[in-house]
């Protein structure tokens, strides 16, 4: 061999290498798939070319050459229909790879392999063979016969066929599988255009470019294979499902690298683009979620029910959403974990309708404030805690005065307006411990824990006196209207006069004093005195 030939073998070698790198890789990672098993095909095909076509270029005898040449058509043939059948598997096209079919595609290399081993008998494939030897270098003379140009009809059919099929799938492939696509594309033109140069004699010394050629297309296959997951997913088979979902679906490999994703999970990680395939989602959504509340690891064996986590807060810019996540493991024959598949379902609809039925349940929906029934249930524990801390606790029950000729005056309108008016002087009076409800139509109550007697009533005369003084002023009215309130208060523990008395009775005791006080001139506060 001479010195013309050693980078041309080298690169031959490396394509050789890389294709069994590949093959190999595949196998011990996802063999188990119909698209990774005809890529395997692929890889230890090539090899097999690869490597032939290598002792070929470097064989001295006519007897070599014909050996190596041989030993490529194990490989070569069958490159073209394996290829084409990896290309319809990567745009879902796995419908039409029936066996019936499949065999079919393989007759025709098969046919060709025998012919080229039998070469010699008939002379049906090769005319003749001949070495041409010079300094440092030689040449392979070929003269065909008719069933090499019947397999060069269909191989370069098969290869054309795949290039037809994807420029016409590249419309509907999603923007993040272009660079797959490309790569498909390339791993066909690049050995077409070889081709074309190599029947023209447009090659150095008429030696086939392909094996060199495959140095290049081997090394864009291992970088589609192994930064893009290009053999995890065949994208356009799912695009009816996977695209139109609702939910947002991340597709992981073992290692919670990306592998694939759909449009609404786009909505949900805005950061979420195609050159984040092959990277790790984690950063990712750690800009809108706290993964400590989200468990990815897998390591258990027996791990078949998928995790969810419900209700977890999600940011994105500044809008707060709940999702549900669920996240499971796609799992092979052996046990042997192969992917991860993610679910994001928005339920902030349903969390947002559940707090609104939490505070309707519990709250007043004119006021906002505590509705009786809580407000019972709220001020029975105030006062079991009063009782046990041997601390006062006051009931103060207040009503607006004459509210019935507001609501036949005014309109229901302006009544519910007082309503708001009085509640929000309240607020604005009441401690953050005491607790505040809408006792009735026009009947408000207040658990005040902690306040004696006479602090009781200061607060109670302040309510009053500020609902007094603040009028209130209606849209539907020209005029501002002079709001009043009376007050029945009563109080236990800590030397109250109600002193072991529950809550009923309290209340009893409160109301009984506001009675009092509507019956001597409203506008004024009285306790309760049994």
């Amino acid at each position: 061999m001479g010195t013309p030939y050693s980078a041309i073998l080298t690169l031959m070698v490396t394509a050789g290498v890389i294709n069994i790198i590949m093959g190999i890789y595949v196998v011990s990672n996802r063999s188990k798939q119909a698209m990774a098993r005809t890529f395997i095909a692929m890889c230890f095909l090539s090899a097999i070319y690869i490597f032939g076509s290598a002792l070929e270029l470097s064989s001295g005898t006519l007897a070599e050459v014909k050996f190596w040449i041989a030993v490529e058509y194990f490989g070569m043939p069958f490159l073209p229909p394996v290829s084409l059948m990896l290309i319809m598997h990567f745009l879902g096209m796995e419908r039409f790879l029936k066996k019936r079919i499949r065999f079919l595609m393989y007759l025709m290399p098969l046919i060709t392999l025998v012919l080229v081993l039998t070469n010699d008998l008939h002379h049906f494939y090769y005319r003749s063979v001949e070495l041409n030897t010079g300094p440092g270098i030689h040449h392979v003379d070929l003269n065909v016969g008719p069933w090499y140009i019947i397999q060069g009809g269909y191989t370069f059919g098969c290869m054309i066929g795949g290039i037809a099929l994807l420029l016409l799938y590249w419309n509907r492939m999603r923007s993040s599988y272009r660079l797959q696509h490309i790569v498909m594309l390339l791993g066909l033109l690049l050995p077409i255009i070889g081709d074309f140069l190599y029947f023209g004699n447009l090659t150095p010394g008429g030696m086939d470019p392909i094996p060199v050629i495959m140095a290049i297309t081997a090394a864009l296959y291992m970088w589609g294979l192994v930064s893009k997951g290009m053999l995890n997913v065949a994208p356009v088979a799912r695009d009816t499902l996977f695209e139109s979902m609702s939910d947002g679906v991340l597709v992981l490999d073992r290692n919670n690298r990306l592998v694939d994703y759909n449009p609404a999970a786009a909505a949900v990680l805005p950061a979420l683009t195609s050159s984040a395939l092959g990277e790790s989602v984690l950063p990712l959504m750690e800009r809108h979620t706290e993964l400590s509340k989200i468990d990815l690891d897998f390591s258990a064996a027996d791990e078949s029910l998928p995790r969810i986590y419900d209700e977890i807060q999600w940011t994105v810019g500044e809008q707060l959403y709940y999702y549900q996540i669920r996240s499971s493991v796609i799992r092979k024959k052996g046990g042997r974990e192969a992917s991860k598949l993610i679910v994001m379902i928005d339920v902030t609809e349903r969390v947002r309708l559940q707090e609104q039925l939490r505070v309707l349940a519990y709250h007043d929906g004119l006021t906002g404030i505590f509705n009786r029934r809580h407000f019972i249930h709220l001020s029975e524990a105030l006062l079991h805690q009063s009782s046990d801390q041997d601390k006062p606790l006051a009931l103060l029950l207040f009503d607006i005065d004459h509210f019935k000729r507001i609501n036949d005056d005014y309109g229901h309108d302006v009544g519910d307006q007082a309503l708001l008016h009085v509640v929000e002087i309240c607020r604005q009076l009441l401690r953050p411990e005491d607790v505040f409800g809408r006792y009735g139509g026009e009947e408000f109550v207040v658990a005040m824990p902690g306040l004696s007697q006479q602090e009781a009533e200061a607060c109670a005369q302040r309510i009053r006196s500020e609902i007094a003084s603040q009028s209130m002023v209606a849209a539907a009215m020209e005029q501002s209207l002079s709001v009043t309130a009376s007050f029945g208060l009563a109080v236990a523990g800590a030397g109250g006069k109600e002193d072991g008395k529950g809550l009923n009775q309290l209340l009893k005791a409160a109301d009984d004093a506001l009675y009092e006080a509507k019956h001597n001139g409203r506008n004024t506060v009285r306790l309760a005195d049994l």
